[in-house]
């Protein structure tokens, strides 16, 4: 599973990128925010919205939790209209012969099986992202 979820983000970031290189490229609302999950900044978590039919945008949360949305280099914010949101702290080293992994923080309901949803309109805007941790009963 989580080997699905880099190949992904390896992926749609690709795609993200040739979609840059191509010029001019959409109208595009620029997105920032905070990633919290139960009430407690999320670090370096890597934030990924993808719209039903375009290229997602992609950020990276600081200390503090604060994401901005990326659609290609040089090119800041997501595809105005309805996005489902993913939001992971995996990660693996890329190093040869490093075996180092950090493991997932985020409950699958905002990764891998997110319900996240949230719309993106054009110009500037700030999207808050409140996570909570579901309770088993």
């Amino acid at each position: 599973m989580l080997k699905l979820i880099r190949r992904t983000f390896l992926l749609a970031f690709l795609a993200t990128a040739l979609a840059g290189c191509c010029g001019g490229g959409p109208t595009l609302g620029r997105v920032e925010g905070k990633v919290t999950l139960d009430g407690q900044p999320l670090a370096n978590a890597k934030v990924e919205f993808q719209p039903s039919n375009n290229a997602p945008s992609y950020g990276t949360t600081d200390a503090q939790g604060h994401y901005e949305l990326v659609f290609a280099p040089e090119q800041f914010g997501a595809i105005p209209g309805e996005h489902v949101v993913r939001i992971t702290t995996y990660r693996a080293s890329n190093e040869p012969g490093s075996t180092e992994v950090i493991e997932e923080s985020v409950p699958a309901i905002y990764n891998s099986e997110s319900t996240l949803r949230k719309t993106v309109t054009k110009g500037e805007q700030v999207i808050d992202l409140a996570l909570t941790t579901p309770t088993t009963p």
